[in-house]
C-alpha cells in the first residue's frame, strides 16, 4: 500500500497543475505547436506575465518544457499525448447528466475543434 499512497500522491500533484483553465489551454495549443510566449498570450488572451506564471507551473510538474532559440524562449509538451489526453476527458463533460445543455453542447464543440487542429 505504501507504494501505492506514493504513486497516488505524486500524480494527485500533477493533476492539481493540469487543474486550471489557463493551463488546460496553454496545454492544448503548446499540443498542436511549440510556441514562444508572445504567441502564446496573443492565441490565449492572456497577459504574458500571467502566462509565465502558469508555464513555470507546468515546466516544474516536467509537462512542459523550454529551449531557447536565439533571443526566444520556445515552450513544448514533454508528452505530445498530453492534449489528446485532455481532449478524451471531454467525455466526462459530456456524460454527466447534473450539467447544463450548454455546457455539454460547448464540450462538444470545442472537443470537435481540438481533435480537427493538426498536432
Amino acid at each position: 500500500m505504501p507504494q501505492q499512497l506514493l504513486v497516488a500522491e505524486q500524480l494527485a500533484d500533477i493533476l492539481a497543475v493540469i487543474a486550471h483553465p489557463h493551463r488546460i489551454r496553454i496545454i492544448e495549443e503548446l499540443g498542436r505547436r511549440e510556441s514562444d510566449v508572445h504567441t502564446l498570450a496573443e492565441k490565449l488572451n492572456l497577459r504574458q506575465s500571467t502566462l509565465s506564471q502558469h508555464l513555470a507551473q507546468l515546466r516544474t510538474v516536467g509537462l512542459a518544457a523550454a529551449e531557447r532559440d536565439g533571443r526566444t524562449v520556445r515552450y513544448h509538451l514533454t508528452n505530445e499525448w498530453l492534449a489528446r489526453w485532455l481532449v478524451d476527458g471531454f467525455q466526462l463533460l459530456e456524460i454527466q447528466s447534473d450539467k447544463s445543455t450548454k455546457v455539454m453542447e460547448a464540450a462538444r464543440a470545442v472537443k470537435k475543434l481540438w481533435q480537427t487542429k493538426k498536432r
